[in-house]
């Protein structure tokens, strides 16, 4: 029985040492690690391909931002302290350059001189007389509220003081194309009341959103 047994793999034995067995194994062998390297090859393809169409989107993304921006819309850093309360020094504001200047809202200007930018308020719009007293804004002597200084004017006249002092436009209106800007930190910004109006070939855009810091992001 034990002979029987044995006579079987002494035949496998003498095929594995067959030249025709070795030589088809070492085919089968190539061929399995030539599909091997053809799926490497394709992963790595197939990876640098999706690098390529990642960064080419990306560069795509940023072209139409940056057409986009140049045409509707930008950031904008706020630099000093001219519109405290309202606005921080080092905060940055979303601006459309699509929306128009109303009364209250708030302008990102170029200086005319250093082409440097400033966020104030409109005040006065073209054809207006704008003046204050006590406290109080008059447009074409009519009293206007200014419900967004409400807090810093009370706190000032607490005090005995006025939170915007005593000025006015006079007689004269507001030219066309020319808007009347001022901060919303009266007793200390630097606006319309110093430089002058604001010619309208020189306004940015509305800011229409405080986006930095994230914890103070508002729409105004």
């Amino acid at each position: 029985m034990d002979e029987h047994i044995g006579k079987p793999a002494k035949k496998s034995n003498a095929r594995k040492s067959d030249p025709t067995y070795i030589k088809k194994k070492r085919q089968r062998s190539k061929q399995a690690n030539k599909k091997k390297q053809r799926k490497k090859q394709t992963w790595q393809t197939s990876i640098k391909r999706i690098v390529i169409e990642f960064g080419l989107s990306l560069i795509l993304l940023g072209t139409v931002l940056y057409l986009l921006s140049f045409f509707t819309f930008t950031f904008a850093k706020v630099e000093g302290y001219s519109m405290v309360p309202t606005l921080n020094n080092d905060e940055w504001v979303f601006v459309s350059k699509l929306a128009k200047p109303k009364r209250f809202k708030l302008v990102l200007h170029r200086d005319p001189n250093s082409k440097e930018t400033s966020v104030r308020r409109v005040i006065g719009l073209p054809g207006e007389t704008i003046s204050y007293k006590d406290d109080q804004l008059y447009v074409n002597d009519r009293d206007v509220f200014e419900r967004f200084l409400e807090d810093e004017t009370k706190r000032a006249q607490s005090s005995g003081g006025v939170y915007t002092e005593d000025w006015s436009t006079k007689a004269e209106q507001v030219p066309k194309g020319k808007y009347l800007v001022l901060g919303d930190n009266r007793p200390y910004a630097s606006d319309s009341r110093e430089y002058g109006y604001v010619d309208e070939q020189d306004l940015v855009g509305i800011v229409e959103m405080r986006v930095l810091p994230l914890h103070q992001v508002q729409q105004f």
